[in-house]
């Protein structure tokens, strides 16, 4: 279990203790049946490649707004509510599909993205197709929340000035942690038989329409979601920036037999690696380093170092009107904080092992089963219930030693609450006594009542003008036809 160290815990409080939190949140679009809607991209938001607060995951029907960084927890959760707003107000009637899982799914409506003109939006499409063409667009149409974390330069330096190892040991800390924080924030247990057609998948009948584990917490979590088989045999530990650099460069560049076949010369994927390029990871937190269009992702880690932190298993909360609360806000926070000021030691080949089947545990079983709590001593494994009970006392004692005890209340209130009950739980015993999934969902879909700010409407109205010059002026600037483009793409990480 991870422990806190007081003299890291010294230090923050020397510094002005500030964080940055900001949030990217998917949502499928259904009509108002329950059904994935067949609707493109609104003209409203501009082009959604170059639009900073609204665009497209996978597919036209898959939106996801995203806000900046913000100090102030309230701030962040405040401009994601307009931006959700904002949102509804352009798509012709359609719904926020407000739960992780699809609503009643039509593959035919899950159109790619137009490829348009520049090199960088070709790039994009073809990076969609891929995808498409190595998982199907059922795994690639689940939807989720980002949640992105930095410190203050402050606390960066009053905890030792590196950066990276500062927020390795915090990714490190996370992933040991997850299958706690996961079965308190999972909600998505159950999904609507379509999205099981043509699978071969063991799993039970809830009613005629839906599917579920019993004591799932997170369908999109598990291996019969948002998951890759290939990649959960190199597990990644983030014992150095190094070795992550190396996996990366080793999935890009070897050719993985299972995607062999898939034409490169037709262009129908990036190339035949076992992810086409970094952003494929399937991490559950993924490190970032200073966003840039010219300079990829890898390059940016290996010569710049860490910038930001990107948790990313994170169920859209069907209980929240905009699919995430504010307490779900500060309890990721907070356990961000947590990770950073506890010891953080290397994660060998056995605990590594341990970490992949507590989190296989608790998305399939989590709301009753055991947690591996250790290798050595008389316990081995101990009731997840018990387990996560004591996480949040100790989660509760560290936010009183940081001054943030009064600021947490309600989230703690909430989240003893959930250990008891989990959310995944509590959804299950609502659809025993509801009209199914679809019904539930729909009703926890409808138009939130929120009045924009004067100011952040101006921004977002602005925004589609912006994105529209942004990519006029990157297709002006492109000096080589989309082949070169590509190949010299691919050759980048060699």
């Amino acid at each position: 279990m991870v422990e806190s160290n007081q003299k890291k815990i010294t230090k923050f409080l020397s510094s002005d203790r500030i964080t940055y939190k900001g949030l990217e949140k998917e949502n499928l679009r259904s009509d108002s049946e329950g059904k994935v809607s067949n609707k493109t991209f609104p003209k409203a938001f501009g082009v959604h490649n170059f639009n900073r607060f609204i665009t497209l995951d996978y597919s036209e029907p898959h939106l996801e707004i995203v806000t900046p960084p913000f100090e102030e927890n309230i701030d962040a959760y405040n401009f994601l509510c307009d931006l959700h707003k904002y949102v509804e107000n352009q798509i012709d009637g359609d719904l926020l599909w407000n739960y992780s899982m699809p609503p009643k799914f039509k593959r035919k409506y899950i159109k790619l993205p137009p490829h348009r003109e520049s090199n960088i939006t070709k790039l994009a499409h073809l990076y969609r197709l891929g995808l498409r063409n190595r998982y199907g667009d059922k795994m690639q149409s689940t939807a989720g929340i980002h949640f992105n974390f930095s410190f203050s330069d402050s606390v960066i330096k009053a905890l030792g000035n590196n950066k990276t190892e500062i927020y390795l040991g915090i990714s490190r800390n996370f992933l040991r942690i997850f299958p706690l924080v996961l079965r308190l924030i999972g909600c998505s247990p159950v999904t609507h038989k379509s999205f099981l057609k043509g699978r071969n998948i063991n799993i039970e009948n809830l009613d005629e329409e839906d599917c579920f584990l019993p004591n799932s917490t997170s369908l999109r979590v598990s291996r019969l979601g948002y998951y890759s088989e290939e990649q959960d045999e190199n597990f990644s530990t983030f014992n150095s920036l190094d070795d992550y650099l190396v996996t990366i460069e080793s999935y890009i560049n070897n050719p993985n037999e299972k995607f062999r076949d898939i034409s490169l010369d037709l262009k129908q994927q990036v190339n035949n690696g076992t992810i086409q390029m970094e952003s494929e990871l399937y991490n559950h937190i993924r490190p970032k380093g200073i966003i840039s269009k010219e300079v990829r992702a890898y390059n940016q880690l290996k010569e710049n170092g860490i910038e930001y932190l990107e948790i990313r298993s994170i169920d859209l909360n069907p209980y929240s009107n905009i699919g995430i609360s504010l307490e779900d806000v500060e309890f990721l926070e907070l356990v961000m904080i947590f990770c950073a000021l506890s010891d953080s030691p290397l994660i060998s080949d056995v605990e590594s092992d341990c970490i992949k089947e507590n989190i296989r545990r608790s998305s399939e079983t989590g709301q009753n089963c055991n947690f591996i709590a250790g290798i050595e001593g008389a316990t081995a494994e101990e009731s997840a219930k018990q387990m996560t009970e004591r996480f949040l006392f100790k989660l509760q004692k560290f936010a009183a030693e940081i001054g943030l005890s009064k600021d947490r209340e309600n989230m703690f209130n909430n989240y003893f609450v959930r250990n008891n009950e989990p959310l995944s739980q509590k959804l299950i015993n609502d659809l025993n006594e509801s009209e199914g999934l679809l019904s539930f969902v729909l009703k926890n879909s409808t138009p939130i009542k929120h009045k924009i700010s004067k100011e952040n409407l101006s921004l977002f109205e602005k925004e589609r003008h912006l994105s529209e010059n942004r990519y006029m002026q990157e297709k002006k600037e492109d000096n080589m036809l989309f082949e070169e483009y590509l190949e010299h793409f691919r050759r980048e990480i060699k």
